[in-house]
């Protein structure tokens, strides 16, 4: 806004027409006056003849300060009085204002982490974004004026500071997600026929699966290549109960018969006894002396005796499926979780004698990597992991984990 204050225009006039029909000019200069709001109000310039007092402009208003006169110096050290100064020269003029009060401004991390310290700002300030707070697993990912985080998020680009406030956390997850590892026990030795025995405690998670099992160890390698596996398997959505299997057909279509046994206790609490027994005259399972199912050639209504004639090893594994109507959906919160091996027994089978003896026992008090391996593939929705094939205290352990995934923020 530009303003001229004239003084005398009349004279000023005839002195000017004076000047320039070559008489005495007697006109007084003009100057120029500016009025530096300083930041919290635009400029204004005026213009007014020199040695006279000027108007004061109106007072200008700002929401976050009072206005507190117009000084001679942007320090505000020498307050111009309208009443007495007189213009002289062109000037400058700053607004000094004072603030309307200082509020706090208080974090609340809602009890997921320390929170950071509360700040005194000015009135009308606007304030930084504050780091996250350290949590394992969470981190902030915006600040809100209500305590639900639903409403009224803080926009640290153009919110300011005009009252006491508190700011609170809204959290989000890290975890994108997680990666499975298992494991697997498996002999170097393969076996046709015999009595396979094992004290275990086994693992319980959702989703997961603790078994024992002979396998062709050819059996996934191609199509036509003929399948071989009997299964002892507990699975994690109910640690009761055994499914045992016979697996024959090949990669293409895999043929299996299975029975499910309830044992009546939770099988991942203590220990137990199991058992596998093939010969050619039939396969049976058993849980602590008791037998659980029994396969005969004349039981056999899909003809799998006659094609179980491969050598298989012996191997125990814990892993996950993604069937969620097989083995439940997989629960983070159970893992890790275990399973523990305390003995191992093979037997041999004479098929003339048509009766076992004990070929070797392993107690595991140390791991004999002449007769066992590590598995070390994908298998399920896990990865299977040497490292979670451990001895501990007399026992083979095997592990299932996971690897928290964390997302970017």
């Amino acid at each position: 806004m530009k303003k001229l204050i004239i003084l005398g225009f009349s004279l000023l006039s005839a002195a000017f027409l004076l000047t320039n029909c070559g008489g005495k000019d007697d006109s007084k200069p003009v100057f120029t006056i500016v009025f530096d709001g300083q930041g919290k109000v635009e400029n204004d310039t005026i213009f007014a003849e020199g040695k006279v007092t000027i108007a004061e402009p109106t007072e200008p208003k700002t929401d976050y300060f009072n206005f507190a006169g117009w000084y001679k110096e942007k320090e505000c050290i020498n307050q111009w009085n309208f009443n007495t100064d007189k213009v002289d020269a062109p000037i400058t003029l700053y607004a000094k204002w004072v603030n309307i009060g200082n509020f706090t401004v208080t974090f609340d991390t809602k009890g997921r982490g320390v929170a950071p310290e509360s700040i005194t700002v000015e009135c009308g300030s606007k304030i930084e974004k504050p780091e996250s707070p350290d949590n394992p697993d969470y981190y902030v990912s915006s600040w809100y004026k209500d305590e639900a985080c639903l409403f009224s998020p803080w926009d640290f680009e153009n919110d300011r500071v005009t009252e006491d406030i508190t700011l609170y956390a809204r959290w989000k997850s890290k975890i994108a997600g997680y990666k499975y590892y298992g494991a697997e026990l498996y002999s170097k030795e393969s076996f046709k026929y015999g009595r396979f025995e094992a004290r275990m405690k086994m693992s319980y998670a959702p989703g997961c699966i603790s078994s024992m099992f002979l396998y062709y160890d050819l059996s996934d390698t191609d199509r036509d290549t003929l399948w071989n596996e009997i299964d002892i398997e507990v699975l994690g959505k109910d640690s009761s109960k055994i499914q045992t299997n016979i697996i024959t057909g090949n990669r293409n279509k895999r043929i299996t018969s299975e029975q499910v046994y309830a044992s009546g206790t939770g099988l991942n609490t203590d220990y137990h006894t199991y058992v596998i027994e093939w010969t050619p005259d039939y396969i049976a399972w058993y849980l602590d002396g008791v037998e659980m199912r029994r396969t005969t050639p004349s039981n056999d209504e899909i003809g799998q005796m006659e094609t179980m004639i491969k050598s298989e090893s012996l191997r125990f594994n814990v892993w996950s499926d993604k069937s969620v109507e097989w083995v439940g959906s997989i629960n983070p919160n159970k893992i890790p979780s275990a399973q523990y091996i305390d003995y191992v027994k093979v037997e041999k089978y004479d098929t003339e004698k048509k009766e076992f003896t004990e070929l070797w026992k392993d107690d595991f008090d140390t791991f004999n990597s002449n007769r066992w391996g590590k598995g070390d593939w994908p298998i399920g929705q896990v990865t299977l992991k040497p490292a979670n094939v451990t001895i501990e205290d007399g026992n083979l352990v095997l592990n299932i984990t996971k690897e928290t995934l964390y997302v970017k923020y």
